[in-house]
C-alpha cells in the first residue's frame, strides 16, 4: 500500500526519496507551484535595515527561509527571530541564527510566545507567502505592533496536478497534506467522495479544521510539517 503526498511541486521528489529511505512506500503530487516575487525580495533588506532592538521577525515557512538563504538576505542579530515551525526553524539555524518557535505551529503558538505580547510600539516583519497569515497581522496591530509583510513568493495552482510516478486510487493507504491551500485545491482535482473515504495526515490544529469541513472522516495531526514527522505519523498510522 502507498502513502499519497499532497505538497507544493518543489517539494514532491525530495519528500517521496525520504519516504523510501524509511521504506514507506509514496507518491508526491505537486498540486502548486511557489513563485519568488522578485519586488518584495527586493525591498526586504531595506524593510530589515531599520529594525531596532526588541523588534521581530517572523518567517512563516521552509520556502520563505530558503529564498533567504538564496538570495543571501541577511536578518539582523538584535531581533526576535521567529520560526512557525521546525522545519523552518531549522533552515535558519543552519543559516546561524537564534530562533524562537511556539510549541504548536499555528498563529496562536505564535502569539502565546510572551515576546509577541510585548510588541507595542515596536515593529514586527512577517516573511511570508503572498495572502497568508492575516490573522497573525491583523493580532500584532491590535497589540500595538507596527506590521510590514513581505510576501516574497506566491502560489500556482497547477493543473492537472504533477505526480512523481504513475499511481491509481485502490493502491492508497492514506493520504497526507502539509497546509489548507493543499487541502482545498485536492478537492478541486479529485473525487470528492474518494478524498472523503481516505484517511489524512495534515499538520496542524488548523489544518485538520480545514480537512474536517471538507468531509474527512479519519484525520491524524503531525507534529510539524517536516518529513522527518509525517515519516513517523505515518509508521505509526501504517502499523497499528
Amino acid at each position: 500500500m502507498t502513502v499519497l503526498i499532497f505538497r507544493p511541486e518543489q517539494k514532491c521528489a525530495t519528500s517521496v526519496a525520504r519516504f523510501s529511505q524509511a521504506d514507506i512506500s509514496a507518491v508526491g503530487v505537486g498540486l502548486i507551484s511557489t513563485q519568488p516575487s522578485e519586488p518584495a525580495l527586493a525591498t526586504l533588506p531595506d524593510s530589515l535595515a531599520v529594525l531596532a532592538p526588541g523588534d521581530s521577525i517572523i518567517v512563516t515557512s521552509t520556502v520563505a527561509s530558503e529564498l533567504l538563504a538564496q538570495r543571501a538576505i541577511s536578518l539582523p542579530s538584535h531581533v526576535h527571530i521567529f520560526a512557525v515551525g521546525n522545519s523552518t526553524a531549522h533552515g535558519l539555524r543552519d543559516m546561524g541564527y537564534q530562533v524562537l518557535v511556539p510549541p504548536v505551529p499555528t498563529t496562536e503558538g505564535l502569539l502565546s510566545l510572551t515576546p509577541l505580547s510585548k510588541v507595542d510600539g515596536h515593529k514586527v516583519v512577517i516573511i511570508k507567502g503572498e495572502g497568508g497569515r492575516q490573522d497573525l497581522a491583523r493580532h500584532l496591530n491590535q497589540r500595538g505592533a507596527t506590521v510590514y509583510l513581505a510576501d516574497i513568493y506566491h502560489r500556482i495552482k497547477i493543473a492537472p496536478p504533477k505526480a512523481t510516478q504513475e499511481w491509481q486510487a485502490k493502491q492508497i493507504r492514506c493520504i497526507i497534506a502539509t497546509s489548507g491551500e493543499l487541502i482545498d485545491t485536492a478537492f478541486e482535482q479529485f473525487d470528492p467522495k474518494w478524498l472523503q473515504s481516505v484517511p489524512w495526515i495534515v499538520v496542524s490544529p488548523r489544518t485538520e479544521q480545514i480537512a474536517a469541513k471538507h468531509g474527512i472522516h479519519t484525520i491524524f495531526v503531525s507534529d510539524d510539517a517536516s518529513d522527518q514527522a509525517l515519516i513517523r505519523r505515518a509508521k505509526e498510522y501504517l502499523e497499528h
